[in-house]
């Protein structure tokens, strides 16, 4: 039994979503979970059907439309059984194992049968800035589901043969093991700090691929992703002229 920090779960509506999926949201490097939960809230009809409190949460009101809101929200579309924890909260570790095990608990009331995370892999900006558009970021997924890992292996997304999940999807990974609950986690390359639209992009269209409900309208994702990249190869080429104008006086 967790006898941790307790996150309390203020319940906004009563909603039914018996054998749906839920996406966590919390921030990871990159912001992919928020980008890509973000998409899809505003991409459906989404009602806010929760808020979460918790001693472990920074004292703070996010504003949105000249609105306040709790910092870490729930989500869902009750028609299409979807929810969405959200939040743009930096998380001190020690609160990660609270969290997972609330999305879990949460999840498991709900009578939910799927779990989707999202982990960034740090790379260089470097690596990232060489891509071409046509490229794609890479993408690995890790399931607790032979079933679903086949269905991933077949649309062509490979799996994580060896590393780590760290944080919020570790943890999911390892205790959906005892609560009898599908994980999936998407491993994609991001660069520490700068948000990764692309990434973003790239995960909903794989999402919508096995949960046919969840839809993303990715086009404004990909105008974000190429202004960020643009920006980078821009302060690349600005300190690789500033490097060889050293070298060479």
């Amino acid at each position: 039994m967790h006898t941790g920090p307790i996150i309390e779960i203020r319940k906004l509506k009563e909603i039914n979503i018996e054998g749906g999926v839920v996406f966590d949201g919390f921030y990871n490097i990159g912001l992919i979970s928020t980008i890509t939960c973000g998409c899809f809230i505003n991409s459906l009809k989404t009602e806010l059907v929760g808020i979460l409190d918790s001693s472990l949460f920074s004292p703070m009101s996010i504003i949105y439309d000249s609105k306040p809101n709790f910092p870490a929200r729930i989500y869902a579309n009750e028609e299409k059984k979807l929810a969405f924890f959200v939040s743009e909260l930096i998380l001190e570790p020690s609160a990660y194992r609270a969290v997972a095990d609330m999305i879990l608990r949460w999840s498991k009331d709900n009578k939910c049968k799927t779990i989707i995370s999202i982990a960034g892999k740090a790379i260089e900006k470097e690596d990232r800035t060489t891509m071409t558009k046509e490229e794609k970021p890479s993408l690995n997924v890790i399931s607790n589901s032979p079933y679903i890992m086949k269905e991933l292996n077949d649309r062509g997304v490979l799996s994580l043969k060896s590393g780590t999940i760290n944080g919020i999807p570790g943890i999911l990974l390892n205790e959906s093991i005892w609560k009898n609950i599908d994980v999936i986690v998407f491993v994609v390359d991001v660069i520490s700090g700068v948000p990764n639209f692309r990434a973003a992009a790239n995960v909903a269209q794989v999402v919508s691929k096995i949960v046919p409900e969840a839809y993303c309208e990715i086009q404004p994702l990909i105008k974000e992703a190429e202004k960020i990249e643009n920006s980078l190869k821009m302060i690349n080429s600005q300190a690789s002229n500033k490097f060889e104008k050293q070298m060479y006086r």
